[in-house]
């Protein structure tokens, strides 16, 4: 197996363009093994995945997916560059030849991400400093506009990853058009309780209609006992937790009736609704700096779900010695620390064990 591509995604949840998105990296490029790096249960604007990540995971190797790894929450409730930085070191470890990504426009993201780097000195991307004006400026001056184009953002961030880190990764695109799904769009249909057919597969609505959906309303409750409970001290240990913000919080978190309302007064021209929203999530799970930053130096593969291909491939890496972690043990649940203490806040209004017992789905495999 010479010809290893390697995708990055959210599932959130799997709908029709994801399968299209696949079909099309299968015809134009012809893989030998298709893999992707799929967040678990909770995704990047700060928020619960839809669907658990067993769910999308096995919905995303019934269409045509070989692999499916976990991207650990350290990595997946992150800002574009540390999203990009996780998800991109872990396909390196599970030696891609080629990254692939969809995209709005097509555009030279190899040159524009040297001159990202190159730029480095004069702008750090640094998020607790600099609003969300600043880094959209920033990118305009490198040559292209990404406040209305996360695709474009997501794919110069994993190319800057490869070219930051010297990884032998080359990089392919899929151009998207304006009539692909929008997994946001049948969010917002499903929760107004409209028809999302012929938009996703049988199976996501099948899975949707058996499976509880949270969403924040359902933790609120949960967080605004965290911020009363919690000192102001404690509350700035929390990742990501700007100066004076904690203040903020224990202010307005009094007079908030749910989390939207609750959000609104919090917010501020420096702040991004994402960046609070996964502050809140920060929050909600008690995480530190320092949990954080132990995933990132001890870095693992967890394996959501794979076919015969995949497994063939998942067996020539395992001679590797790599960190693959196909269940839960004893030896197991130190390194998965952050990932098990936020599913079980999950598993408080799912009643879904995510973990323990759990092992991946398999498809075609004896």
């Amino acid at each position: 197996m010479t010809n290893i591509y390697g995708f990055i995604a959210e599932f959130n949840p799997f709908h029709n363009g994801h399968k299209l998105f696949i079909d099309s990296i299968k015809q134009k490029y012809h893989p030998d093994v298709l893999i992707a790096v799929m967040s678990g249960n909770f995704v990047q604007r700060g928020d619960f995945a839809i669907l658990d990540k067993w769910d999308r995971a096995q919905l995303a190797v019934d269409n045509g997916v070989d692999l499916v790894v976990e991207l650990p929450l350290a990595y997946a409730v992150e800002p574009a560059e540390f999203f990009a930085k996780g998800a991109v070191e872990l396909l390196h470890l599970l030696g891609i030849d080629t990254l692939v990504f969809g995209t709005e426009e097509q555009v030279d993201f190899v040159d524009i991400t040297k001159k990202m780097l190159q730029a480095d000195g004069e702008f750090q991307q640094d998020y607790q400093k600099n609003s969300a004006d600043n880094l959209t400026a920033y990118y305009r001056s490198m040559g292209i506009d990404v406040s209305k184009l996360p695709n474009q953002l997501l794919g110069l961030n994993y190319v800057r990853q490869i070219q930051k880190h010297n990884y032998d990764i080359g990089v392919a695109t899929i151009k998207r058009t304006a009539n692909d799904f929008s997994a946001t769009k049948i969010r917002q249909l499903y929760h107004q309780q409209k028809s999302i057919t012929g938009l996703a597969p049988e199976m996501t609505q099948e899975f949707l209609s058996r499976q509880k959906v949270v969403t924040w309303s359902d933790y609120f409750p949960y967080l605004k006992y965290q911020i009363i409970n919690s000192s102001v001290i404690e509350l700035q240990q929390i990742y990501q937790m700007v100066e004076g913000l904690e203040n903020k919080l224990k202010k307005e978190i009094v007079s908030s009736n749910n989390f939207e309302q609750f959000i609104e007064q919090v917010k501020s021209k420096r702040y991004t609704m994402a960046r609070l929203r996964r502050l809140m999530l920060y929050t909600l799970l008690n995480v530190k700096e320092s949990e954080i930053n132990n995933v990132y130096k001890n870095p693992y593969l967890r394996i959501l779900g794979f076919n015969s291909t995949g497994q063939r491939y998942l067996n020539s890496l395992k001679k590797n010695e790599l960190p693959l972690i196909t269940r839960v043990g004893k030896n197991e649940k130190q390194t998965l620390d952050l990932e098990i203490r936020a599913d079980r806040i999950r598993q408080l209004v799912t009643d879904q064990e995510q973990n323990f017992g759990k092992i991946p789905y398999m498809k075609g495999v004896n």
